[in-house]
């Protein structure tokens, strides 16, 4: 179910904020729903850079991490393929709303820094919303899009509105074929990102529970030792006090 989740979302993401319009607003907005529809049975990262960052940290399990960031490219490929066979003469050999790139007054080492920073900044608020504080449940979409919102509303000017997403962006290098030589910048800053962000959660905020670290207790959002019960977690749906412990933030049980 989270595998497909992830899937599924990741293509109505790559759909969505790209057949039509790629603005902040736009784009924020659909991540924002695509992440409230699959975040019980997924955690809805939607995002490479995001399930990479989680198992780097131990907040998500390795190869869980592995296989959402290959379901997410195989869904935004998915989805560019879909726009393609809807708008075809719309999005492909062309500049259109389904490829990005910088303005032409912008530099390389620019594009690569305001991506990096973008992608930076992301990736810790989703760390403190799905990752670190799972009991902030339904919020997490709500600040997921508000900080999606605020980095393509200000670095999205100098980045030509990437949406901070590997899938994305290798998927309309491989479907659409526009951009290609920028595409690899937009890389190489997004998966720098998740390093950083990884540097900077071990000493902030620790090591999740796959690497030794304590489980985020779900009533609190805050580490408690493994064992311990809350308030059951909205990834994992029912229960409450009682045994029922906190459902893993990428989607199951992962302390039963």
């Amino acid at each position: 179910q989270a595998l497909v989740a992830e899937f599924l979302g990741t293509l109505l993401f790559q759909l969505y904020s790209g057949t039509v319009s790629r603005g902040p607003v736009e784009t924020a907005a659909a991540f924002a729903a695509i992440m409230y529809l699959t975040y019980n049975l997924s955690g809805g990262h939607l995002n490479p850079a995001v399930s990479l960052a989680g198992a780097g940290t131990g907040h998500v399990d390795f190869v869980r991490g592995l296989l959402y960031a290959v379901v997410q490219i195989l869904g935004a490929i998915a989805g560019a393929l879909i726009q393609v066979g809807l708008v075809y003469d719309s999005v492909v050999g062309h500049p259109s709303e389904s490829c990005f790139s910088p303005p032409r007054h912008v530099t390389g080492p620019e594009l690569w820094g305001w991506e990096f920073i973008s992608t930076f900044f992301f990736l810790a608020v989703m760390y403190t919303a799905v990752f670190v504080a799972p009991g902030q449940g339904t919020a997490a979409p709500l600040a997921a899009g508000l900080a999606l919102l605020a980095v393509l509303s200000t670095g999205g000017f100098y980045t030509g509105g990437s949406p901070l997403n590997p899938a994305r962006v290798i998927a309309n290098m491989l479907v659409y074929r526009c951009n290609i030589s920028w595409g690899w910048s937009y890389l190489l800053a997004q998966l720098a990102a998740v390093g950083a962000a990884v540097a900077w959660v071990w000493p902030v905020y620790g090591l999740g529970m796959y690497m030794g670290g304590p489980r985020p207790d779900a009533f609190t959002g805050t580490g408690s030792q493994l064992g311990t019960t809350g308030l059951a977690d909205p990834l994992l749906g029912g229960g409450g006090r009682g045994g029922m412990v906190a459902a893993d933030p990428a989607g199951g049980s992962a302390y039963a």
